[in-house]
């Protein structure tokens, strides 16, 4: 795939982005990317954590099964701890899947409104529910659509078997993550009251378990309580390894269709709103060799590295006191100014490199 590198291409780059009114765009979608990969970096600590956890607990109860006592307040705590340490994943993937429900809505119907989709009018819980819907009820024109791939008859670098090829492969990719939707829908459904209730009250009951002597295995869940309609009801999630790898598959799909769509969406700013050769697809590791080898033959489309480096000039004078003071008072300041300064983006001052 081709990768900008001269000095002209990232002139264009910049031009391409003012003349179409991208820029605020730009830095908000290359931030975001790089937000992304810090937020992916907790959840999978924590899923690391989590699995380490439950093999300990494995080993304990293979080699000292004598000790796991309901009894023992030490095992008891491991036990909750543990149970927190899942919680706090749920709670994780959550807040990535419905961070994909607003960009996969504002990158589909308005673009150029991202930026400024972060106020609590800009994006209502009913749209949220209704996003999540769409995850599930979408097809595969719109997953075609939505993540903007390209008629592959407009590339006429490659032969006709080539543009097939890349038409069948890009096939596979809408299945597949077309798939990976109706998983994040599944989760997310079956998981909406349980972070719910875990953000906003204490319900949960946790440390709780049990041991099979003659199996030296441990049964251990959480019980997450809820009323529906006056009445309680009770949600229970075991606590196994099986767990853990499904937590680790649906945290990928959701992490790795953000991040494609985002990086799409940039790949369709710099390319004019025409046909680029999507940098990542969802394929078989048997088809990638092909599918790179006809990608590189495309030179009608330009294949950046997107980042973000920003730089906020520091106040001065009064205002600089008054900053200082609030920061020692009261840790926070509220700044009544937007911290990407579009102002200065409209004038030009954005530097591609």
């Amino acid at each position: 795939m081709i990768a900008l590198v001269s000095p002209a291409d990232l002139r264009k780059v910049a031009k391409i982005l003012y003349d179409n009114k991208y820029a605020d765009v730009y830095v908000f979608l290359t931030a975001s990317l790089d937000n992304l990969r810090s937020r992916a970096t907790l959840l999978d600590n924590g899923i690391k954590e989590l699995q380490k956890r439950l093999k300990e607990i494995e080993e304990k109860a293979n080699t000292e099964p004598e000790k796991i006592d309901s009894e023992n307040l030490e095992v008891c705590l491991m036990f909750k701890e543990l149970h927190y340490v899942q919680l706090e994943i749920i709670q994780r993937i959550n807040i990535l899947t419905e961070l994909l429900a607003v960009y996969y809505h504002g990158t589909r119907k308005n673009l150029r409104r991202l930026p400024s989709c972060i106020g609590k009018s800009d994006f209502s819980e009913k749209e949220l529910h209704k996003e999540f819907d769409y995850f599930n009820t979408q097809d595969l024109s719109d997953v075609w659509n939505n993540f903007k791939y390209p008629d592959v008859s407009k590339f006429s670098e490659l032969s006709s078997e080539e543009r097939g090829i890349l038409k069948r492969l890009l096939d596979e990719s809408a299945n597949n993550t077309l798939e990976a939707f109706k998983m994040i829908f599944r989760f997310q459904k079956n998981f909406r009251t349980v972070y719910n209730k875990y953000k906003h009250t204490l319900s949960e009951f946790t440390g709780v378990f049990g041991l099979s002597t003659a199996k030296k295995t441990i049964d251990t869940k959480i019980y997450v309580r809820h009323k529906e309609q006056d009445k309680v009801c009770t949600y229970v999630i075991p606590s196994s390894l099986k767990e853990s790898q499904y937590f680790t598959e649906v945290a990928a799909r959701v992490y790795n269709l953000l991040c494609t769509l985002i990086d799409n969406a940039l790949l369709y700013i710099v390319n004019e709103e025409k046909d680029f050769i999507p940098r990542t697809v969802f394929i078989d590791k048997a088809n990638e060799m092909a599918y790179t080898e006809i990608a590189g033959k495309v030179r009608s489309c330009i294949m950046p590295k997107f980042g973000a480096k920003m730089i906020i000039n520091a106040p001065s004078g009064k205002d600089l006191q008054i900053i200082n003071k609030e920061l020692e008072e009261n840790y926070i300041y509220k700044m009544n100014k937007d911290v990407i300064e579009l102002d200065a983006l409209l004038k030009g001052q954005l530097t591609i490199s």
